[in-house]
């Protein structure tokens, strides 16, 4: 797998991706999302599927529900439960994309294909950008971490426009965590 040629791709993020692509799927694209790196660094990994290589890597939040008691831009608590404001893991499939919601712009919806997180859709867990996603709202501010989601998948304005536009209409995403 070429993917585990490149020495930024984890081990665990090398085996999600072997799992993502032998999941049935049309779709020439998928992604992970290593829960378990720094919500600082790029952890979002947009995946071709044929050759199962890293096409690119982006940043984004973890739910504010997620993150541990030293508030130190780790994930370490997921749910599936409402309200608990917590970024759930699992097998993901990206759905139809909206203009008008809570944060301005473009968003895409997502469908929780796993236990972990069936409730993906009555959650409102989607894409979507949001401010303090920006690198100029968090660099130098909070130990360089960005903000902090209701379980959405956010990103910077740029990024997110990147990510819909190459996962929309389908596409497979998977949500880890492997602990330390």
């Amino acid at each position: 797998m070429i993917a585990r040629a490149n020495p930024q791709i984890s081990p665990a993020v090398a085996r999600a991706i072997v799992h993502v692509i032998r999941q049935p799927s049309d779709h020439p694209r998928a992604a992970v999302l290593d829960f378990s790196a720094h919500s600082g660094t790029p952890r979002f990994h947009l995946v071709d599927r044929a050759s199962g290589r890293v096409l690119q890597t982006f940043r984004v939040a973890h739910g504010q529900g997620s993150e541990g008691p030293r508030n130190d831009g780790q994930a370490e608590v997921f749910s599936n439960v409402p309200n608990t404001n917590a970024s759930s893991l699992g097998l993901y499939r990206t759905a139809e994309t909206y203009l008008s919601g809570v944060y301005p712009g473009l968003a895409m919806r997502m469908d929780g294909l796993s236990p972990t997180n069936s409730n993906a859709r009555s959650r409102y867990l989607v894409i979507h950008s949001a401010r303090y996603m920006e690198p100029e709202s968090w660099r130098g501010k909070k130990a360089g971490r960005p903000g902090l989601s209701d379980g959405c998948f956010v990103f910077s304005k740029a990024d997110r426009d990147a990510v819909v536009s190459s996962l929309q209409g389908g596409a497979l995403i998977y949500a880890i965590y492997e602990k330390p």
